[in-house]
């Protein structure tokens, strides 16, 4: 328990990049990294390698923790509608981004 007057502590969307809470999100939908791959246009080990750094950023040892602390902090509002908006706004932006990247480097 914190002290009274204690730094409050970060949300997932407050710690993780915008791919990182992407991932995040479909990994809390029950979704491969197979596919999550097709569905963000990167490879499944791309995947792997977010997880990873996911899991050392926030704590978790595996998706089940992740899928709880994400579904925890969902239950106790910390994504207010307008700054849950924004952030799939960039996670938008950013998943066109990934898919004219890869589409670019697929053509070349």
């Amino acid at each position: 328990m914190r002290p009274k007057g204690a730094e409050k502590e970060l949300s997932l969307m407050d710690v993780l990049t915008p791919r990182q809470f992407a991932v995040t999100m479909l990994v809390s939908s029950s979704l491969t990294n197979r596919d999550i791959a097709r569905f963000m246009g990167i490879s499944a080990h791309t995947v792997s390698h977010q997880l990873s750094d996911i899991f050392d950023r926030v704590g978790c040892g595996n998706r089940t923790e992740l899928t709880a602390r994400y579904v925890h902090e969902q239950d106790k509002g910390l994504y207010g509608k307008k700054e849950f908006s924004e952030r799939l706004a960039q996670l938008r932006k950013a998943a066109r981004s990934t898919v004219l990247k890869t589409s670019r480097q697929r053509s070349a």
